[in-house]
């Protein structure tokens, strides 16, 4: 591993999820953009299956029909984290076949198997003799999604909860402040496997669905902590997902971390069930909550998770030399477009990032002249503060 390498580019979104009836639609107008890394990568969202058997413990179930999933291999995906919190929706036959069916169209998976070593099993890709491991894992899922011994699903990243009231007065009602103490075994897991992963490929990537989702612009102290910690260990990228909303970007000793990728495309059918009635009828259609939006029938999401982004990072000789992104939007027709960061749309997108960053304290600064073109699209540079 010691030879010169030339150099890669990488990209990556956040969650997709594709259910309609043409699915390569759905990428159509991001073709070229999605073709030109060398790797590129993305957060499956849910199981793909024809015969789903609901979980028990499912909130609301995503699996769309197979079929979908001959989009992710015409646009180029290769490869998917499946560590996230809808993945075993449909039973655990149905992530297993996911993976089957993903495997035999060319796409790497991580994050998720038949049983627990499989889960924590990395996916490897070598491009241009440079060798990049990625490792998944999720820290917010239902009760029992997660992989045992002998058992499918995810790979866990537990974190558990601690809820402190104003000190030193009676306070009803007022918001505690919260703390997490990661899981001891999860962490252990993860730190073994990326030691081991560490000594067989040039760059690593670590993947996590984690977050809330409720709120813009805030990071938990479990995000920010694990991350830092995966640079610590080791890692070259860090990528987060799962908040629908974009997160900010920083640099954390010369490694970059994406907390929020947002979700790149998302299908999401609200099925209109008698709970579902009952709890739009109590809630604030102005909140970050599932809601029905009028003329968004795929996107029952706030506005502003029609902003999102492909993330880039070009690697040179087992590095990670520089990194950025292609503001995108989502249509309402559920398609995703990149957009010029110096049009109307992308300055939003942009100033939104900004400001991720500015209210959580990152050092990420966003810079759009001599940012680098991808794919013929113009793009913003993430470089560390001064």
């Amino acid at each position: 591993m010691g030879a010169t390498k030339r150099a890669i580019l990488l990209a990556f979104g956040g969650d997709v999820l594709v259910d309609r009836d043409d699915p390569h639609e759905v990428f159509s107008e991001i073709r070229d953009l999605l073709r030109a890394p060398d790797l590129l990568f993305g957060n499956l969202e849910s199981p793909y299956s024809d015969t789903p058997e609901n979980a028990v413990t499912a909130q609301l179930v995503l699996c769309p029909r197979l079929h979908n999933l001959d989009a992710f291999a015409r646009a180029g995906f290769h490869v998917m984290s499946l560590a996230n919190n809808h993945i075993v929706d449909a039973g655990h036959a149905a992530l297993v076949e996911t993976q089957r069916q993903l495997t035999s169209r060319g796409i790497a998976t991580c994050g998720a198997g038949e049983n627990l070593e499989a889960a924590r099993r990395p996916a490897v890709l070598e491009r241009e003799g440079m060798k990049v491991g990625f490792l998944a894992f999720a820290s917010t899922f239902p009760h029992g999604y997660e992989a045992r011994s002998t058992v499918p699903g995810l790979a866990p990243l537990r974190a558990h909860n601690h809820f402190y009231d104003v000190p030193e007065c009676f306070a009803p009602g007022y918001l505690p402040r919260i703390e997490t103490l990661p899981d001891p075994t999860d962490h252990r897991n993860m730190e073994s496997d990326m030691q081991a992963l560490r000594k067989s490929v040039d760059l690593l990537v670590m993947s996590f669905h984690w977050g809330d989702h409720l709120r813009p612009f805030v990071l938990t102290d479990h995000e920010k902590r694990t991350a830092r910690l995966c640079i610590d260990q080791g890692a070259d990228l860090v990528l987060g997902h799962h908040h629908h909303l974009l997160r900010g970007v920083e640099w954390y000793k010369g490694k970059p971390i994406f907390y929020g990728l947002g979700h790149l495309v998302f299908d999401f059918r609200l099925p209109l069930t008698d709970e579902l009635k009952a709890y739009f009828e109590a809630a604030d259609p102005d909140s970050y909550c599932i809601f029905p939006r009028e003329g968004w029938p795929l996107l029952p999401l706030h506005p502003e998770t029609r902003m999102t982004l492909l993330g880039w990072a070009q690697a040179e000789n087992n590095t990670i030399t520089e990194v950025g992104f292609i503001p995108c939007r989502l249509r309402p027709d559920g398609r995703v477009t990149a957009v010029h960061p110096d049009s109307i749309e992308g300055k939003e997108i942009v100033g939104y990032v900004n400001r991720c960053n500015e209210s959580q304290k990152l050092n990420g600064r966003l810079i759009t002249d001599g940012a680098p073109v991808v794919g013929g699209y113009a793009s913003v540079r993430v470089v560390p503060l001064d």
